[in-house]
Parts: structure tokens; sequence; C-alpha cells
């Protein structure tokens, strides 16, 4: 009820600003550049008001109007590209945070919320490499590794899976993930190979030719791992930004 009152009062606001402009029939110069950004500025509240709803679609209607401030844009784009991930419109979320990732490239926030994406939209191949890179680059985010062993176990990358997982328990050796993520690489491996991990092991051994690559494979995920879920904020949906 008080979130509908505060929505009505930003309309009223809004109303009263075009009201204003107009009177007497007189217009400062400047004012109504002033004005209309100010509009904008509403607009942009207004959107994250129905983001903290949880209504999505009516969020990026009203960041899309706010693209017109030129100091909002950025910011907005953002709120866009987050809202449609919160949508699970994966393909338009995507086209977003590439768009943000062409100005920004450095931007690790940026980068983690498209491997989000990527993962969720069922991209394994694409969110594995870009995990990968991300975990180059900040070997002892906790978070960041949790997430990139998921996306391999659920690409059915169980030998690089193991592999970044050994380091992890030498880094980690506290972290209670670890042996969750030793269940579900065994399961994964019986599901794979419809056989012990011991014996599927020997038939995939023998160095580099009988090593899975982490690129652009087309294979399903296995019924022993999972994706990355966006119901744990804080670990693993897209990066929000106030």
């Amino acid at each position: 009820m008080k979130r509908g009152a505060c929505l009505f009062c930003i309309f009223i606001f809004i109303l009263s600003l075009f009201s204003c402009s107009s009177l007497g029939g007189f217009q400062v110069i400047g004012e109504r550049g002033r004005i209309y950004r100010n509009i904008l500025s509403e607009y942009y509240l207004i959107g994250d008001a129905y983001l903290e709803n949880k209504k999505y679609t009516k969020a990026i209607d009203y960041y899309t109007k706010a693209l017109d401030h030129p100091d909002l844009y950025d910011s907005a784009q953002y709120k866009i590209a987050y809202s449609y991930a919160l949508a699970e419109q994966w393909d338009k979320s995507i086209h977003y945070y590439k768009e943000l990732l062409e100005k920004d490239p450095d931007n690790s926030d940026l980068e983690k919320s498209l491997a989000y994406v990527y993962a969720r939209q069922g991209n394994l191949a694409q969110s594995s490499a870009m995990y990968r890179k991300l975990t180059e680059k900040n070997p002892y985010d906790q978070i960041l590794l949790e997430n990139y062993i998921t996306v391999l176990i659920a690409a059915n990358y169980l030998e690089e899976a193991e592999k970044v997982l050994y380091q992890f328990k030498i880094d980690f050796p506290d972290n209670t993930m670890s042996e969750d993520f030793d269940e579900r690489i065994k399961k994964a491996w019986e599901t794979q190979e419809g056989k012990p991990k011991d014996e599927s092991s020997e038939e995939n051994s023998g160095g580099d030719e009988g090593k899975e690559s982490t690129e652009g494979s087309e294979e399903q995920p296995t019924e022993g791992a999972s994706l990355p879920d966006k119901t744990t904020p804080e670990t693993v949906s897209p990066v929000a930004v106030a």
C-alpha cells in the first residue's frame, strides 16, 4: 500500500512539473531542459520502485524512458540488463551487458553478470570460458570459483572441474562446498559413463587427446549437476548496483 502511494506521489510530481513549465505561457531559457531531465530522473526512480517489487517489465519500461538523461544513461542501461536477467529474458539481457562491456571492457562486475546470464541461458561453453578468465584474474575469489566449478560440472567438463576443485581445496580448506562438489562430480561421472568414476577415468585418460575441451562443446548438463541459481543473489545472480 505504501509503495503504491509512493508511485502515485511521483506521478503527481511529474504532472506538476509539466504544469509549472507552461505557467503564464513564459518559458525561462534552459528551464525546459532542466524540467525534462527532472522528469527523466523521476522515471528512473519509478523504475527502481518497480524493480524492488519484482515488476520487471514495468521497471524496464521506465528505465528505457530514463535513457534520454545523459547522466543516467549508463546506469539505466545497466538496470535494463539486470532486470531482463531477473525476468529470465536471457537474450535481451546479454545484448545489454555486451553493449556495456564494449564501453567498459575491464569491468569485472559486468563480466561476472554476463557469465552468469550465459550459464542460465544454457550457453555453458561461453559461460565457463568467461569464468575461467575471471578466476585467472581473481584466483582467491571463493564465490567466483564456486560458480566456475558449478558451471564446469553442469557442462560435463569434469576433468577440468576436478582440477579446479583440487586447487580450491588447497586454497580454501574450510570451505564447506568442497564436499558437495565432490559428490556432484562423482554423480556426473556415473551419469555420463554409466559406470563408477574409477572405471570411466581409465577410458578418459591418455593426456590431451582424452581431455575434454572447455571451448565450443554442445554437451547438455548432467542430472548430477546444477546451474547457478538466481534465488541466492549474494553469490550467483547478476551483480546489482545502486
